[in-house]
C-alpha cells in the first residue's frame, strides 16, 4: 500500500500553480482553489494528472537544457539524448555521468567565483569530512587541499558547506538558491558513478541495469537545476556602446556573441576583467568564475570550449575542454590562477 500523498508537498505546487492558472472557483460566495478541489474530490485523478504534467514538464525542462545551461552541461545532456551513441545503453550512460559531472563543476566555479566576489569572511565555515561511530556527519574547517580538491565529492561537500554557512548567517548570497537536495542527489549519482568507474568498460547489460537507478535519480535531480536556465557564462570581446560578449550557453559549440548593456559600475567590472576570463551574469549578479572554470578556441576559429578545472598537478592548474577531453594547461595565465586561489584561501580557510 502506497503512502498517502500531501497536498502540501513541495513536489506537487508548480503542478498545483499550473492547475490554478485560470483563477478560483467561486461557489455560494466562498472561493476555492481547481487544485484543491481536484486533489479533495477524486485523489486517484489528481494523480493521473500529475504524472501526465510530471511528463511534460521534464520534456520542457529537456528542452531548456539543451538551448540555455552553461554549454558544457547543454552539450553532454544532448549527447545522452539525441547524440549518435543516445541508444547504446554503455555511451548513454558515460554521457549522463557528464552531464552531471559538468554540473557540479559549473556550481562550483559559480559558488567559488561568488565567494571571491562578495569578499566575505568565511573563516567560520565547516565542511562534511566524515561520519562517526554513530552515523554523524563529523564536519571541519576547510583547508586549502580541500579547496584546490578535482575530487567530484569534495566539490560537492564544499559547495554545500558555503551555501549552507551563508544561509546560516544571512549573507544573501545568489548560490543559496542552490537546493541541498540538488547536492544530496548529485552526491547519489556520483556513488553509482564511482560504481561504474571500477568496470573498466561495462557491459551492455551491465549498463542497462545501472540505467535503471541512475535515470529516475538523475530526472529528479535535473528538476533541482532549473535556475541555470538563468545563469549566463559570458566572456568579454569589446566594447562600443555595449559589451559585445560571448556566449557559453546552450548545446552548440559554436561561437556565438550578443551585445550586453550593463550598468556602469557593472560595465567598468566586465571591462576589468579583460578578453581571457570567465564571468556569469546571473539575474542581477555578476562575477568572475576564475580560475576553476576557463575556455579554449578550437585551431579553425569556429568553435569555444568549457573546461573545467581539474587539479592542481606539478605546480599547474590543470583544465579539461569539453568535447576534446585532453587535459591541459595554460601556462601564461598560471600565476593569474594562483593569485585567484590565494583570494579565495583567504576568505575560506582559517
Amino acid at each position: 500500500m502506497s503512502d498517502p500523498i500531501k497536498y502540501e508537498d513541495d513536489n506537487f505546487k508548480r503542478f498545483n500553480e499550473s492547475l490554478d492558472e485560470e483563477g478560483e472557483v467561486a461557489i455560494a460566495g466562498s472561493s476555492f482553489s481547481r487544485s484543491r478541489i481536484l486533489f479533495e474530490m477524486d485523489i486517484e485523478l489528481y494523480k493521473q494528472a500529475f504524472e501526465e504534467f510530471r511528463e511534460q514538464d521534464y520534456e520542457d525542462l529537456k528542452q531548456a537544457v539543451f538551448d540555455y545551461y552553461p554549454a558544457c552541461i547543454a552539450y553532454n545532456f544532448r549527447l545522452s539524448e539525441k547524440g549518435e551513441g543516445s541508444t547504446d545503453p554503455v555511451r548513454k550512460l558515460l554521457h549522463l555521468k557528464d552531464s552531471w559531472e559538468s554540473i557540479v563543476f559549473v556550481l562550483y566555479a559559480f559558488v567559488m567565483g561568488e565567494v571571491r566576489y562578495k569578499n566575505v569572511n568565511l573563516k567560520a565555515a565547516r565542511v562534511f569530512v566524515s561520519y562517526d561511530s554513530g552515523g554523524n556527519p563529523v564536519n571541519d574547517n576547510f583547508n586549502t587541499d580541500k579547496i584546490l580538491s578535482g575530487a567530484i565529492k569534495q566539490k560537492i561537500h564544499n559547495i554545500k558547506g558555503l551555501i549552507q554557512f551563508s544561509r546560516a548567517n544571512a549573507l544573501g548570497f545568489k548560490c543559496e538558491e542552490i537546493e541541498d537536495a540538488l547536492m544530496d542527489y548529485l552526491l547519489q549519482l556520483q556513488d553509482i558513478r564511482n560504481d561504474i568507474s571500477h568496470h573498466a568498460a561495462p557491459t551492455r547489460e551491465q549498463a542497462e541495469a545501472e540505467l535503471k537507478e541512475v535515470v529516475p535519480l538523475f530526472q529528479e535531480m535535473l528538476t533541482k537545476t532549473r535556475f541555470l536556465e538563468n545563469c549566463k557564462v559570458l566572456r568579454f570581446e569589446s566594447f562600443s556602446s555595449d559589451c559585445r560578449c560571448e556566449s557559453f550557453n546552450g548545446h552548440s559549440l559554436n561561437r556565438e556573441y550578443d551585445n550586453h548593456t550593463f550598468i556602469d559600475t557593472r560595465k567598468a567590472y566586465v571591462l576589468g576583467l579583460g578578453q581571457e576570463q570567465l564571468f556569469a551574469l546571473w539575474d542581477s549578479e555578476c562575477f568572475s568564475l576564475s580560475p576553476f572554470l576557463h575556455f579554449d578556441k578550437d585551431s579553425t576559429g569556429h568553435e569555444s570550449y568549457l573546461c573545467f578545472y581539474k587539479g592542481k598537478k606539478k605546480g599547474s592548474y590543470w583544465y579539461e575542454p569539453v568535447k576534446t577531453r585532453t587535459e591541459k594547461t595554460f601556462d601564461h595565465l598560471q600565476s593569474r590562477f594562483e593569485a585567484e586561489k590565494n583570494e579565495i584561501i583567504n576568505l575560506v580557510v582559517p
